[in-house]
């Protein structure tokens, strides 16, 4: 046997097995960059190469130098033109009208993992990245959020916006982004649970749940990236962070625990579900009529959907509210010519307006619509994987398996669309052909896995507003454009001191 065998079969040593794999992993992390510059089905597309070669750039964008992932992207296309590789396998495009290409009824693209993974809540119909599994989930629920069932159900939200109403008069001056949100966070835990957290109750609307949702928002982005922060979330014993923890997560995991409880108290005995006023999501859930033949969903699911529907019910209508507010106020006129319309089809203050009869505002109407333009609402892309068939986008080819996205921003600061788009203009949304802008006005997404709560936002959106201009002489509290500043952590992250003003109930 030859000494070069030998050598071979001699049993390495751990620093010679550690120096080999090392090695090994080197050579392949350079393979791969060699791979992804030069011979990927992406390599032809422009963008930093950086971006191209490796997994790593987006996050060190993110995670390290602290940049929001929309301000990278506007920089990177006014660099690179309307379609940039972000990622080694990930094209995002800037053409507005390429949104509805890849979100529309027709597509069935299943979502990217890499972004869901963060939210940790796989078995949840809007997390889960097969859109068949979604489909299912969302079509046992549909029913509670048809238009039919908001209006039917819209005392709910009265009743909360009433709660805020009450408190804002006892106030001098409030922080209405907060504000809007504890309406929109007690609207969404009584309609989908029957259960009323009072939020708007908090000093200065801060109620610990409010402040968790808030100061939350950036593990999204670490949970995203990182798989060391996902174990760990899903290994912390939650009795340990109980007692340990920051309020912020104190405060969400008290709020878990609470759907958790309530959804083994259902479990554990139908019938509580007799006692609840209304409809709320477990009727639908634990229907088998319902689920058509499909297994009832677990506890944990139950507990997933819950989750998400509070989540995604509890942000961008308070947010879209509070961009109102602040654009009427720094545009007397217009504000002027809304309180002038809903005092007309309002007289009587005390009597309620329906949801159905304040649609019908067309001033109300636009303002709205365009304050869910200029406010960021979801500004993430929202990842889908093209079909291994390809598809056809933005007049180009794209290989199947590539991830492909585009963010609202794209679109509702278009200036081919918008004119003017950084002007908050409720007049663009009356003319003769404003019609057909209703195509590009995408908060709530589009196609199938869109917004299930759409109707509810809208209901929320048209009383919480009307509501408070009725209710209230509004003044704005020293707040400026700064102040409004966000970061996106998916959602946006409002880093200033958030629209404040004074609201002095008006006499009768």
């Amino acid at each position: 046997m030859s000494l070069q065998l030998l050598y071979w079969l001699t049993p390495l040593s751990q620093s010679q097995a550690a120096l080999l794999s090392l090695g090994a992993l080197i050579t392949y992390q350079v393979l791969l960059v060699i791979y992804n510059l030069y011979f990927h089905p992406l390599a032809h597309f422009p963008g930093p190469r950086a971006a191209a070669a490796t997994e790593i750039w987006l996050p060190y964008r993110e995670l390290y130098k602290r940049e929001s992932l929309s301000d990278l992207r506007i920089r990177l296309h006014k660099k690179y033109g309307d379609i940039i590789r972000i990622a080694p396998n990930e094209l995002h495009f800037a053409r507005p009208t390429v949104y509805n290409e890849i979100y529309n009824m027709k597509n069935r693209w299943d979502k990217d993992y890499r972004l869901y993974r963060a939210f940790m809540l796989d078995t949840s119909s809007f997390a889960t990245t097969s859109i068949a599994k979604s489909r299912q989930r969302r079509q046992v629920l549909s029913p509670l959020f048809s238009r039919a069932a908001i209006l039917r159900l819209q005392g709910v939200v009265w009743d909360r916006i009433v709660d805020l109403c009450a408190v804002l008069k006892e106030r001098k001056s409030s922080d209405l982004l907060f504000g809007f949100r504890a309406f929109t966070t007690d609207t969404i835990t009584s309609f989908c649970f029957a259960q009323n957290f009072h939020t708007t109750l908090a000093p200065d609307f801060k109620a610990p749940l409010i402040v968790a949702l808030e100061n939350g928002l950036p593990s999204i982005t670490l949970r995203k990236y990182s798989a060391a922060a996902r174990w760990i979330m899903r290994t912390i014993p939650e009795s340990f962070l109980l007692k340990h923890g920051p309020p912020s997560i104190t405060a969400a995991l008290t709020f878990i625990g609470t759907l958790r409880q309530q959804i083994k108290e259902i479990l554990r005995d139908p019938s509580v579900l007799q006692n609840t006023l209304h409809p709320i999501i477990y009727h639908e859930l634990l229907s088998p009529e319902a689920n058509k033949g499909n297994a009832l969903p677990d506890e944990t699911e139950l507990l997933g959907e819950a989750r998400v529907l509070f989540a995604a019910g509890s942000d961008t209508v308070g947010t879209a509210l509070m961009y109102a507010v602040y654009h009427l106020l720094q545009n007397p006129s217009m504000h002027k010519r809304l309180e002038e319309e809903l005092h007309a089809a309002w007289p009587v203050l005390h009597e309620r307006l329906d949801f159905e009869a304040l649609e019908k505002l067309p001033y109300l109407t636009a303002v709205i619509k365009e304050a869910l333009r200029v406010s960021p609402g979801t500004p993430a892309g929202l990842p889908r994987v093209v079909p291994s068939e390809g598809a056809m986008i933005s007049g180009t080819r794209v290989p199947g398996g590539i991830v492909v996205s585009q963010s609202p921003i794209f679109v509702h600061q278009s200036e081919a669309l918008f004119p003017n788009p950084s002007q908050f203009d409720p007049e663009r949304w009356m003319q003769n052909d404003s019609g057909q802008l209703e195509t590009y006005l995408v908060t709530f997404s589009k196609g199938p896995r869109s917004c299930l709560g759409i109707n509810l936002a809208y209901c929320e959106l048209y009383l919480g507003l009307a509501a408070v201009v009725r209710t209230f002489e509004v003044r704005m509290d020293s707040t400026k454009l700064p102040d409004l500043s966000w970061r996106e952590h998916f959602l946006p992250q409002f880093g200033g001191k958030h629209l404040h003003a004074f609201c002095t109930p008006r006499k009768e």
